[in-house]
């Protein structure tokens, strides 16, 4: 009988304790690379260390005052990135959360 009481009390907390637990932060990521315009109000490119081209945009940092210089954005990486770049790959996009000035110059 007690056997039974404990595996009962096994299946009814273990559960409990797994959905109590608070959810986990979101990690946002960083790339650093020069910032240019994507030609379009609002659409700004960045090529990252890696020399990876990055779509980049914010809701909430003006991204102007940085164009043609160095940054470390941070941000989320786009789970489903864009095709249309016309070289067959898919080019990541970037949703900026913060923008700080980096070291190194931009190619012009």
């Amino acid at each position: 009988m007690r056997g039974r009481l404990f595996v009962l009390a096994i299946l009814v907390v273990a559960p409990a304790l797994t959905f109590s637990q608070s959810p986990k932060a979101k990690t946002h990521s960083t790339i650093t690379g020069c910032l240019t315009s994507a030609g379009q109000p609002n659409e700004y490119q960045l090529v990252d260390e890696k020399g990876i081209t990055n779509l980049v945009y914010s809701v909430t940092v003006h991204l102007d005052s940085y164009v043609g210089k160095s940054v470390t954005l941070t941000g989320d990486q786009d789970a489903t990135p864009s095709t249309d770049n016309g070289m067959g790959r898919p080019t990541p996009h970037f949703k900026v959360v913060k923008v700080q000035s980096a070291s190194g110059d931009c190619k012009k």
